[in-house]
């Protein structure tokens, strides 16, 4: 029962460490006026040497997932001359993090385990959503708990999780 009660304490500590999203947006603003998009610049700025996947897949990969929410969102995707323009960076950096496992967290009969050092990837990702004067209208800043095979459906997830209240409305004061 205690090792069953340690794990799930153990994976939603994990889950809740996996992913963090700050919005940045002026919710005073109405952006329900907007219906086109374009996408700008994107950049991986992943070193070369922890790049697991083709730069120009990943970027492929990332704007239709972005698109496809904003379609829902129901804008339409242009060309040229769109009323809001995408732009995204995306990368992996390599950290590590310092913690005390506790009596339960080390072997069996040992009163402290003391501190442990976990490895780990964690990716950064950036959307902005700028209006045609090049004034920043929406930020997605996340970092995303990295790992290979869920790559996608973090970044799916991001991003869905990011734009739920785009085009903000703002509320109308009541006299």
């Amino acid at each position: 029962m205690r090792i069953l009660l340690v794990t799930l304490l153990t994976v939603i500590w994990a889950n809740a460490r996996a992913q963090e999203i700050k919005l940045t947006f002026d919710k005073t603003k109405d952006m329900t006026g907007y219906q086109t998009f374009q996408f700008g610049e994107s950049e991986v700025i992943t070193p070369k040497d922890l790049r697991i996947f083709d730069e120009k897949l990943l970027r492929e990969k990332v704007s239709a997932i972005i698109a496809k929410e904003l379609k829902d969102k129901k804008l339409q995707q242009v060309d040229s001359n769109a009323q809001v323009v995408v732009s995204f960076i995306i990368g992996l950096v390599e950290r590590s993090d310092i913690y005390s496992a506790g009596p339960l967290g080390g072997t069996p009969g040992q009163v402290n385990a003391g501190p442990v050092v976990e490895d780990f990837r964690e990716a950064a990702f950036v959307v902005d959503l700028h209006d045609r004067s090049d004034n920043m209208i929406w930020r997605i800043n996340s970092t995303i708990r990295y790992s290979t095979a869920e790559t996608l459906n973090q970044v799916e997830e991001v991003v869905e999780k990011g734009l739920k209240k785009f085009p903000n409305k703002p509320k109308v004061k009541k006299k």
